[in-house]
């Protein structure tokens, strides 16, 4: 059961989240002399979860995530202007899809859009995802404590969006640069997907059994 981030909370966790935005950029900037990334925005969950919550920026609500009672189908709405940007569609003898409003509804194979990979780190296989979108190719990537990174392909000096888990209260924020409203859509879209895919996992390995009857939704392969 997710938790719901209070009023008088959601303050905190905004602050939380800012706190170590700045934190991470005033790292970021230690690294390289050359490059002055411009500062992510956050965008902070009103609940821990990645299917049914309203993510805010410092401006207010930016984006709503809805999910109806089956499971199978996840709508991302753009508060701005009420209309909503992309739709995740869980079928059940049939390739999962995706649907963009920017790509004139036109319905795409998650596992053609965000595409699994193997990469060699050190010793050991990793998992990354290749996220395809009409500008350009991005990596996700886990940074090895549980948060996610998305990186230009082949670049991996300064990430464009990452996530962190937020502590008091429990919930989660998402940080992306300076990018397109498409992009941007397609960025928290694909993290709905990580996330939520990551959480599954979990609950699939501490013997959840309830929860698991969501995985057929985020097992999207």
């Amino acid at each position: 059961m997710s938790s719901r981030v209070s009023s008088s909370s959601s303050s905190t966790a905004y602050h939380q989240a800012e706190d170590f935005r700045e934190r991470s950029q005033d790292a970021l900037a230690s690294t390289s002399t050359l490059v002055n990334p411009d500062p992510p925005v956050s965008y902070i969950f009103d609940r821990n979860s990645v299917i049914g919550a309203t993510l805010y920026t410092r401006s207010g609500p930016a984006y709503k995530i809805i999910t109806n009672r089956e499971v199978s189908r996840t709508e991302l709405c753009d508060l701005t202007d009420r209309n909503i940007v992309a739709t995740l569609k869980r079928r059940d003898f049939l390739p999962n899809l995706v649907v963009f409003a920017h790509r004139n509804g036109k319905p795409l194979k998650i596992s053609n859009w965000l595409k699994r990979r193997k990469i060699s780190q050190g010793n050991q296989m990793a998992t990354v995802y290749d996220l395809l979108t009409p500008s350009g190719c991005f990596t996700w990537k886990s940074d090895g404590t549980r948060n996610l990174a998305l990186y230009p392909q082949y670049q991996t000096d300064f990430p464009i969006a990452y996530s962190k888990k937020l502590e008091d209260p429990p919930t989660l924020a998402l940080f992306l640069r300076s990018c397109s409203d498409n992009d941007k859509v397609e960025i928290i879209t694909s993290f709905i997907v990580l996330e939520h895919r990551l959480r599954m996992k979990e609950k699939i390995l501490e013997g959840n059994t309830l929860y698991g009857v969501g995985s057929q939704f985020i097992m999207m392969r």
